[in-house]
């Protein structure tokens, strides 16, 4: 009988075998831009972006693939009304977007009877509408809901499953789980994935927003702090009706961070942030990066925005995208210059 070993005896071969895995990975990696690099450029974007966007949707999964965007209005019920700032309400609704369903936003409206560009504004993990909306106490999130209405401007803060139970790193815990994990699972297992509902619900919900008499269907826009960054990404990239994008915090190399739930099955070999972004244009899009950004590196999301760049110069778009690179942390610009562009181009065609 072979006596006993040390417990690190074997340790190179098992080093030896995750090399190899990281080996095999890295080759795979590189067929898989092949791959994509057939499957979809900025020249087949531009010459039928409508089945790109079906091929997303796709990846995505159950509930977006196959959908049909344009549907009645789902129903919504206001559950508490207050208000928020001088002259602006400030509304909790839930809106049924799925039987069963009861998606939760806060919905925030200038009281003088006028017709409003409309702007979804997305919280990031841990966050909730009512943190973004500086209800909470300090945050990340440089008064966005606040800076939106002052302007002018209606604006939906969707919930997302990205609060935190437990206070920490001063974001307030809310009490109680999200079961984002399991939940994520269990919908891939389904054929659908967390941001596919989430997406899917973020557009259900605007059917029914377009249709207030204070909102101007055609000037619908959305931003968002880090997964917020990521569903306004995936959302404008899917729904036309938004018209400027900013993304903050959250443009970079997939495969630098490739989380479970922002890498789907086939991703690679698909699209990764240049081409789900390419989808946009030639809508306006604001991309965001800070060099003191700790959760998401600056080097490696700055190769990709050249990739992007490509996308809005084949639909003749260079000047609706903007890239700003930005000394701050994970949050956004220290002096609103992704909040003016967003600005701006709902601005463009306003009725007089």
């Amino acid at each position: 009988m072979v006596g006993p070993e040390e417990i690190g005896h074997a340790a190179r071969y098992r080093e030896a075998y995750r090399s190899g895995v990281e080996s095999v990975l890295a080759a795979r990696r590189a067929e898989a831009d092949r791959i994509r690099a057939r499957y979809i450029s900025p020249a087949r974007m531009a010459a039928n972006g409508e089945h790109c966007r079906r091929g997303l949707a796709a990846l995505l999964g159950w509930p977006l693939a196959g959908m049909n965007v344009r549907r009645d209005a789902p129903e919504a019920r206001v559950c508490e009304e207050k208000p928020y700032t001088p002259g602006v309400t400030m509304k909790r609704l839930q809106i049924e977007t799925l039987p069963g369903l009861p998606f939760y936003g806060i919905l925030f409206l200038p009281e003088d009877g006028g017709k409003h560009p409309l702007v979804i504004a997305q919280h990031g993990g841990g966050g909730t509408p009512e943190l973004a909306a500086d209800l909470y106490g300090p945050n990340n999130y440089r008064h966005m809901i606040a800076r939106l209405t002052e302007a002018g401007c209606a604006v939906f803060a969707p919930q997302l499953l990205l609060w935190q139970e437990e206070s920490s790193a001063g974001i307030p815990g809310c009490g109680s789980k999200t079961n984002r994990g399991a939940l994520e699972d269990g919908l891939r297992q389904s054929g659908g994935s967390i941001a596919a509902l989430e997406v899917y619900c973020i557009m259900r919900s605007l059917d029914r927003l377009l249709t207030l008499p204070q909102v101007d269907a055609d000037r619908v826009g959305m931003i968002g702090l880090s997964y917020g960054g990521m569903y306004t990404q995936l959302t404008a990239a899917l729904d036309t009706r938004i018209r400027a994008a900013v993304s903050n915090a959250f443009f970079n190399d997939r495969y630098a961070y490739c989380w479970h739930d922002f890498s789907w099955r086939d991703s690679a070999m698909r699209f990764r942030d240049a081409e789900i972004c390419g989808l946009i244009a030639p809508r306006a899009l604001c991309v965001h990066v800070g060099r003191k950004d700790a959760v998401f590196s600056v080097d490696t999301a700055l190769p990709e925005t050249e990739k992007l760049r490509l996308y809005y110069e084949a639909q003749g778009a260079s000047g609706q995208l903007a890239v700003i690179i930005s000394d701050v942390n994970h949050t956004l610009t220290d002096h609103g210059e992704e909040m003016d562009f967003l600005l701006r181009h709902l601005r463009k065609g306003e009725k007089e």
